[in-house]
């Protein structure tokens, strides 16, 4: 929890300058954000894959098959070879 001492101490590190409504204000801003911190932290995230009926078995997947694109001398066709390195030509401004 964050009470005047631990804001004071804040403020002096942040360099910022709070007048007592706003340091009161910030004071409860921060708590509600801690505790908010607190209950994400004690969140479960388990997922169980099979409980919302929507899992893919191993057979439902396609079967990965390479396939030729293009060579590497067809992909560097349109650059030029400056210092060991590729300089490609500017298309968008």
């Amino acid at each position: 929890m964050i009470n005047e001492k631990i804001f004071a101490d804040l403020t002096v590190l942040s360099k910022f300058d709070f007048t007592e409504s706003e340091q009161s204000r910030f004071i409860g801003d921060l708590n509600a954000i801690v505790d908010f911190i607190g209950l994400v932290k004690d969140f479960d995230g388990y997922y169980d894959d099979t409980a919302d009926n929507n899992h893919v078995t191993f057979s439902d997947l396609r079967e990965d098959v390479e396939i030729s694109t293009a060579t590497p001398e067809q992909l560097l066709s349109n650059t030029e070879s400056e210092n060991n390195c590729y300089v490609i030509p500017r298309v968008l401004d």
